[in-house]
Parts: structure tokens; C-alpha cells; sequence
């Protein structure tokens, strides 16, 4: 019966997909948390596009990221697996490919990435914008169309970027500059190889910082028009809190808090950097339309991590203190879903984790999958995307993530609980304390029933890990400080002799 079962529900699955391969466009975001779009409860931030989208698609409320920095994300994004089985366990510091003094590293080289699947099986890949897993002179994982910036960030004005494999400055404004490769391509694909389908990540570097320019300013490094919009904004969504007491001492992953807490100008930068992306969204999605692509491509909006624009005292992801956080505004994310005709509109509270994406794309696309030895943790959730009755059924799941030392079980979606291999305990509830203003484990735990909850999940979390993690690769004992990843974890790379894995805290 069991059997039985199973196999209507795969036939169904099967007819669900369909054996048409839609396009894909996937769309994501560089720091951009949940509240920072107006079709997640900002009242004041201008994103239409991001709300067309929104309300055209599938928005999920519940979405997490895994790891709470850029590049770690990414790898899981693209492999389903977590730092613990990939080795992207921090933002790649070195290795770039670039102007660096040591050679380029493919931090992913061993790994399998869903665009890998999907080239298998005909489709055209194409990047356009920030990739940021080392060596960006190298096209990697089965992208035919490879324009990337140079690292993970810098400058909006002439950044630094690779084209023909070859390091380049571009001009003008990179959020413009991203698009404008995307819209050529997407043109070029028209014009030949519209008998094939195409993968293509447009992957921004906003709203990353820079916020201003060198003389403090936003409309220095963004569009003054846009900038003009937040003059008299109130910036409701970004209480700018008491200084943290973990953000460091004025140093390294500190310095954007020092610069920015409390700083108007840094608030208006990252609206208008969000704003900016947002008019360029409208510009893919105008030429979806003008070339007749827009009914056979499904659209995937979405960011890396969460952000902290004063919340809770800081300014950044994961590593914007340190011990790394994984407070809710550094791993809750916006994620839609838009495929006209196929997906229908609503709004959809299931929990849902980076790691789901790659499963899910690969069966959204053909039913595909990944590799049996490259399973990661993520599930598939197209059944929530093409089926509207079983919608709303994963809201009390659990998720798992990391970051270097410190790790998060987020358990059916009430409770969070977060442990490091220093110490420092956090127990979150989420019904009454949304914001964790109060961790339920210290100063000391007096409730006892509070001090088994922590032992429970503890457990769990360990066997979680001891089940999935490479221990070669894990960041349980890796000394991940937030600061960057230097090397490879899983072996030290040629021409880089006795180099530390990453960057000391200091």
C-alpha cells in the first residue's frame, strides 16, 4: 500500500512539472533582509517591481537562509549543502582570481551544482553579476555566460568586473551595469537558441555596502534621484538600537557599525541601493515581456542573508558582531515565485531554507536531481509552489543552520535556539519575543524547564550534524571569526604554503 502510494504521488508530481523546461531567471539580492521591501510590511521603501512580483507570485514569509554571510550562502544556494559538507564556511577574503597575490581557488570545484544538472539536460547557463566563490577568472559549475564582479562588493561606481574571463573596470553604476549584461544576453538568446531553455542568475551586488561616498554622503555613491526619495523618510523599519556590545572595538567587521549606527545618510543609501535594483528588476521583467519570454520563464526573487540596519545595535549580516549571530534579521530572507499560468498567487507561511532551492529548481525543471553522494539537507518543496491545497502545511518545521562555531536549530517556527562551541547560549521565544530581546538562558537559566529545552535541541542538533556533516569540513572547529576565508579547508592550495584558512579576529 505504502509502495502503492508512493508511486501515485511521484506520477503526480510528474504531471504537476509537466515535460516542458521552463526558463529560469533567478534574482537575488546582496544583504537585503525581508523588511526591507514594501510587499513585506516596509511602509516607506519603493520597490514595485519586488511587489508586482509578489503579487503575481508566491511570496513565502518563512524563509531562512542556512549561513548568514555572502559567499557560504551562495554555495549552498547553488549545492543544497551546508558549509559543513561544501567548505564555504565565510565570505572568500582571497582567492578571487583578481589582482590577488596568491593564484585563484575554486572553492566548489568537488562540489555538484544544480546549474550542473540543468546544463546536462540542455539548458544555457548564464551569470551576470556577483558569483564570490573564488576564482572569478574561471567559469564554474557549467555556466556558458560568465559576467562577474571581480570579489563580492566595492564600489557601485566603475567596479571592478570579468568578462570574456579576462579582469575589467566597467563604468557606470553596477546595478545598471549587471542588467544591462543580463538584457544582452537575454536578447542574444532570442535572436539563436530560442529552441533550448536557459538557466540565467542575475546576482546583485545591492544593496551591499557602500551606503556613501567618501565624503559621507549617499547620493555620492547612488543615484541622486533616488537618494532624494528617502529625505524625509522616518525609516521606521530600522530602529537604530543601543550599540551592541559584541560589535568589536572599531575594526574590521565593527567598522560599519561605527559608521553607520544612528547615520542617516547610511540609511538612505541602503533604500536607494534596494530602490535602484528594484527600477532594474522592471527593465528584466519589461524584456521578459517584449521577447515573448515571460509566460515560459519561471522567476525566482530572493537574498543572500538578512540584514541589521540598527537592529539590534548593529549594522550587517552574521558577522556584523562577533561571537556571529544568527538573530532573525540576519537569516530571515524574502523569496518569491512567479510563474504566470503555472504557479498560483498567494502567500505561503511554510518554513523554508535556502538549501530547499536547489532540489527544488531541479525538479521544477525536468524533475532532475542531484547526484546521490551530493545530497544536501534541503527537501524539494515544489508541491507548495504547484499545489494550492497543500499549501501552508510546512509551518511548523524545523531548520538547521551554521556559522563557522556557531550554529541555530529554528524549531517549528516558535522557538530558536542557538549554541557555540565557546559557550554563549541563546533560547529564543518566537510567539512572544519576535525582536529576542530576551535570551531565556541567561544571565543564568532559572527555569529548569528552559535548561532542557536547550539540552533537547543541543542533542539534535548534534546528531543533526553528525549525520550530514564532513568532518573533515566542519566549522565546528574551524576558527571562523567573520572576518574572511583565505584558503580552501579541505586542502591548502598551491602557492599558498602555512596559510591560515581565515582571517583571526583582531
Amino acid at each position: 500500500m505504502t509502495i502503492g502510494g508512493t508511486v501515485i504521488h511521484f506520477l503526480s508530481f510528474v504531471a504537476l512539472v509537466g515535460c516542458n523546461q521552463p526558463n529560469i531567471l533567478f534574482i537575488l539580492a546582496d544583504d537585503m533582509a525581508q523588511w526591507a521591501a514594501r510587499a513585506y510590511g516596509n511602509p516607506e521603501i519603493y520597490t514595485p517591481n519586488i511587489d508586482q512580483l509578489a503579487s503575481e507570485g508566491l511570496k513565502f514569509t518563512n524563509a531562512f537562509c542556512n549561513t548568514p554571510v555572502c559567499s557560504a550562502s551562495r554555495a549552498t544556494i547553488l549545492t543544497g549543502r551546508l558549509p559543513s559538507q561544501h567548505g564555504v564556511h565565510d565570505w572568500i577574503s582571497v582567492g578571487n582570481g583578481c589582482g590577488d597575490d596568491y593564484p585563484g581557488i575554486y572553492y566548489t570545484l568537488r562540489e555538484t551544482a544544480y546549474t550542473d544538472i540543468l546544463a546536462q539536460n540542455s539548458y544555457t547557463c548564464a551569470i551576470s553579476g556577483k558569483y564570490h566563490l573564488g576564482d572569478q577568472t574561471t567559469a564554474q559549475h557549467s555556466f556558458s555566460h560568465w559576467f562577474v564582479h571581480q570579489s563580492g562588493g566595492g564600489s557601485y561606481i566603475d567596479p571592478p568586473m570579468v568578462k570574456n574571463l579576462q579582469c575589467v573596470n566597467a563604468s557606470g553604476y553596477v546595478t545598471d551595469i549587471i542588467t544591462d549584461d543580463a538584457i544582452e544576453f537575454l536578447i542574444g538568446y532570442s535572436q539563436c537558441c530560442s529552441n533550448k531553455p536557459f538557466y540565467l542568475s542575475v546576482h546583485y551586488t545591492a544593496p551591499h555596502s557602500p551606503y556613501v561616498g567618501p565624503d559621507g554622503r549617499a547620493d555620492s555613491e547612488h543615484p541622486k534621484d533616488i537618494v532624494d526619495l528617502y529625505d524625509n523618510a522616518t525609516f521606521v523599519s530600522c530602529p537604530q538600537e543601543p550599540r551592541n556590545s559584541y560589535a568589536g572595538l572599531g575594526t574590521g567587521i565593527a567598522a560599519l557599525t561605527d559608521q553607520c549606527l544612528g547615520n542617516r545618510e547610511c540609511l538612505k543609501g541602503y533604500y536607494a541601493a534596494v530602490t535602484a535594483m528594484d527600477l532594474n528588476i522592471g527593465r528584466l521583467m519589461d524584456t521578459l515581456l517584449l521577447l515573448d519570454l515571460d509566460q515560459d520563464t519561471l522567476v525566482v526573487f530572493g537574498s543572500d542573508h538578512g540584514f541589521n540596519a540598527g537592529h539590534h545595535g548593529l549594522w550587517g549580516k552574521g558577522n556584523a558582531a562577533y561571537p556571529l549571530n544568527m538573530f532573525e534579521t540576519s537569516i530571515r530572507v524574502p523569496m518569491i515565485w512567479r510563474h504566470k499560468g503555472r504557479i498560483a498567487p498567494g502567500v505561503e507561511e511554510s518554513v523554508v531554507q535556502w538549501a530547499d532551492v536547489a532540489p527544488t529548481l531541479l525538479q521544477y525543471a525536468g524533475n532532475y536531481t542531484l547526484p546521490a553522494g551530493s545530497m544536501g539537507m534541503g527537501e524539494t518543496f515544489v508541491q507548495l509552489l504547484l499545489e494550492p491545497a497543500a499549501r501552508n502545511t510546512w509551518t511548523n518545521r524545523t531548520i538547521y543552520g551554521e556559522y563557522g562555531q556557531t550554529r541555530y536549530a529554528r524549531v517549528n517556527a516558535s522557538v530558536k535556539y542557538v549554541t557555540r562551541n565557546t559557550g554563549q547560549l541563546e533560547l529564543y521565544d518566537l510567539l512572544t519575543d519576535g525582536n529576542e530581546t530576551v535570551n531565556l538562558l541567561q544571565p543564568f537559566a532559572t527555569n529548569l524547564n528552559y535548561t532542557s529545552m536547550a539540552m533537547t535541541f543541543e542533542l539534535a542538533l548534534r546528531l543533526w550534524f553528525s549525520y550530514l556533516e564532513d568532518p573533515y569540513l566542519s566549522g565546528w572547529t574551524m576558527p571562523v571569526t567573520g572576518k574572511g576565508q583565505r584558503r580552501s579547508v579541505l586542502y591548502n592550495t598551491t602557492g599558498w604554503p602555512n596559510t591560515p584558512a581565515f582571517e583571526p579576529y583582531r
